[in-house]
């Protein structure tokens, strides 16, 4: 197959983007001299194509701390169809130690653990706010005393002395309406920030590559997740690993490395 239809037939599959998290890992393909290298925004893709199959993998433009990820695509010239999915790809360690992939149902459970605790932690401010608002009316205070007295019993003269504290209380119907006005509205920014954001990521998390039937003459691919071994977090150099890639009964094989971010 020629790489000017592989091309087109990559730019039809719809873009997608990588959730946002801050870089910390960086994955570099190094093409074969029997693969061919492009760039494409900025980010270095390799191509490798057989008769029945070409498969193209796209370095990610972020990393994050536990978690890596790449794009993958995948064009059947081959006359049957093929599943192809997260299930399809498999990383490895110059050991053979196989690094975990990570499928939808694995990073949605992830995305529901991480909207739990946002949650908690949005609905204990917002307590913690209404609490501090109920009390803003009433005041509270002490205050102390003292007098003479002068007089006289019949033609005995006397001086009396008094002293002492007091404590007072008050509401202020006014300054209790205000103060929970000020917090309902920033537990109204903390929920709708919350919203968003979790809104945001169910985004990018519908667009995580599923396992799906690719038949023949179609593309189809996606973003694909892994988990950063201990052995590349410990490293302070490139760490060599291998993509292994199945398309149907063909396996396609890239060489890469992972390291630390330094930027």
């Amino acid at each position: 197959m020629e790489r000017g239809i592989f091309a087109a037939s990559i730019f039809a599959v719809a873009s997608i983007s990588a959730p946002a998290m801050a870089a910390e890992y960086v994955l570099d393909v190094t093409a074969k001299p029997e693969q061919t290298s492009r760039f494409e925004d900025g980010r270095e893709a390799v191509d490798d194509a057989t008769p029945t199959s070409s498969v193209r993998i796209l370095e990610p433009r972020q990393q994050t701390p536990k978690q890596g990820g790449l794009r993958v695509y995948v064009v059947n010239n081959s006359g049957k169809p093929f599943n192809f999915g997260p299930e399809s790809i498999t990383v490895k360690m110059q050991d053979g130690t196989t690094i975990a992939m990570l499928t939808y149902q694995d990073l949605l459970k992830q995305e529901k653990r991480r909207e739990a605790w946002q949650a908690l932690a949005v609905g204990l401010a917002a307590a913690g706010r209404n609490m501090q608002a109920s009390q803003a009316g009433y005041s509270y205070g002490s205050a102390t005393y003292s007098g003479n007295t002068y007089g006289s019993f019949g033609s005995t003269p006397y001086t009396a002395n008094s002293y002492g504290t007091a404590t007072y209380s008050g509401y202020n119907a006014g300054a209790a309406f205000a103060a929970q006005s000020v917090a309902n509205e920033q537990n109204q920014r903390d929920l709708q920030a919350m919203q968003l954001g979790q809104a945001a990521r169910r985004e990018d998390l519908a667009q995580i590559m599923k396992m799906t039937t690719v038949d023949p003459g179609q593309a189809f691919g996606g973003i694909v997740h892994y988990m950063i071994p201990s052995t590349v977090r410990s490293s302070k150099a490139p760490v060599p690993i291998t993509i292994e890639v199945r398309t149907g009964d063909e396996v396609h094989t890239f060489q890469a490395t992972l390291a630390k971010h330094k930027g």
